[in-house]
């Protein structure tokens, strides 16, 4: 297929994006923009931008910003927005996916500024790598409720500075004719605290934005994202050990096993760590009931959430029939210890390492998933 191109942002006044054809690369294509079977607007993709042209988009003249304030549609319409591309006879419904907002070069530091965010309803994918995060995440871009990145790897960030800020202080200790000691410790954590949640209003208009970081960073960071953001939910994303290392031997295959299977138990345990800190406004999802029972978990998913309408609709509706989770060529297989393909001292080692987690969350070594049970 020659036409390439996303939606980057989709409101009740207007929709952004771009759309391309490689075949001709000098043709600006025509994009109609729907919400169901009623027409709500039309443009051309032909609007110079930068970013594309230094991605070699053509000649970057082939994004597109359509006003929809004529058609009226409501903010329920907008989860429900299609968006088609035209080139000749072929026609293409162009997903969605969240568009890079202009750098932010300079991060001042407001004293009334707030330290905590109680306006912004975040959702924060977490969970070790290769668990199914990217699946959750594509499909709450995909449905309209939310903007966001594909990847985060921001927020842990927060967890860090504040860290180091303490252990900095409790190191050198207060010494008041010091300048350390002329600086309230507070100071600069509110500094920092302040800092993010003016970064997350200053790179996402809306209210409802997502974050997915698949790092034990993040995990640990989680009750202070609960602090920033007290309306924030999670989402945590669990697999097996034997499917999460296998995923990541196709994914990573100049990795050494050992760091495939340390890193899923250092997410995991500390999971364990954090989730009771967290309360209801967390969600656990297995990647193998996600597989089995896509629907359940997805409607599941999008009931934690309070979507409804479209939004819920067009959730679902990814997880089922994109299913998104697919990665393993034997889609919905399971498999045993063995099939890791170890050695006697690498399989020993991580059993040795992995067994304690295994048993904390039910998990067998064999094809039943499950420890005790057949699937």
């Amino acid at each position: 297929m020659a036409i390439t191109g996303f939606i980057e942002f989709a409101g009740t006044d207007r929709v952004i994006g771009w759309a391309y054809d490689s075949e001709s690369p000098s043709v600006h294509l025509e994009v109609t923009v729907r919400v169901g079977n009623e027409f709500c607007a039309s443009g051309f993709a032909d609007v110079q931008r930068n970013d594309l042209h230094a991605a070699g988009i053509g000649d970057g003249a082939h994004g597109f910003a359509i006003d929809l304030r004529e058609a009226e549609i409501t903010a329920e319409d907008v989860a429900a927005l299609e968006v088609h591309a035209i080139s000749g006879a072929e026609i293409i419904q162009l997903s969605r996916i969240q568009r890079a907002s202009a750098d932010i070069i300079d991060l001042v530091s407001d004293p009334l500024g707030p330290t905590s965010d109680e306006n912004q309803f975040p959702v924060i994918v977490l969970g070790p790598a290769r668990s199914g995060t990217s699946a959750i995440t594509l499909a709450l871009l995909e449905c309209g409720a939310y903007v966001g990145s594909g990847e985060g790897h921001l927020l842990p960030l927060a967890k860090m500075l504040l860290t180091t800020i303490d252990q900095h202080y409790r190191h050198v200790g207060y010494d008041p004719n010091t300048m350390l000691g002329r600086v309230s410790i507070d100071a600069f954590q509110r500094l920092v605290r302040r800092s993010f949640v003016q970064v997350a209003r200053d790179l996402y208009q809306a209210t409802r934005w997502l974050d997915k970081t698949p790092t034990v960073e993040m995990v640990r960071a989680a009750p202070l994202m609960k602090e920033l953001w007290p309306n924030a939910k999670f989402i945590f994303m669990k697999r097996r050990a034997i499917e999460n290392v296998l995923s990541r031997q196709r994914k990573f295959p100049a990795d050494a096993v050992d760091r495939h299977y340390s890193d899923w138990v250092a997410v995991m345990t500390a999971w364990i760590g954090v989730r009771e800190q967290l309360g209801d406004s967390v969600l656990e999802v297995e990647h193998r009931q996600l597989v089995l029972n896509p629907q359940a978990e997805a409607a599941s998913i999008a009931n934690f959430l309070e979507l409804t309408g479209a939004s819920a609709a067009r959730f679902v509706s990814y997880i089922c029939e994109t299913r998104p989770e697919r990665t393993d060529p034997n889609f919905g297989a399971t498999y045993a210890f063995g099939d890791l393909g170890l050695d006697e001292e690498d399989a020993r080692k991580m059993r040795a390492v992995c067994d304690p987690i295994m048993k904390a969350m039910g998990y067998s070594y064999d094809e039943s998933y499950f420890a005790g049970t057949d699937t």
